[in-house]
């Protein structure tokens, strides 16, 4: 049975704040643009791997510049 939307919603943004917190602990401060991209995770706009894929574009482009 598929989850509900707001209940993985609420999932989503668990985890999401779980490995927020986590990175926080580590003295990692997210950017504006992971700000972004997580709250486009934890409402449905985007799935991990489209997160992952963007990521990965934005620094190969960075690195041939």
């Amino acid at each position: 049975m598929p989850i509900k939307s707001s209940t993985q919603s609420q999932v989503r943004q668990y985890n999401v704040s779980n490995a927020v917190a986590s990175a926080r602990i580590e003295g990692i401060i997210p950017t504006k643009q992971l700000e972004k991209n997580l709250a486009d995770y934890v409402s449905g706009e985007k799935s991990i791997a489209q997160l992952l894929e963007e990521t990965k574009q934005r620094h190969v482009t960075l690195r041939r510049g």
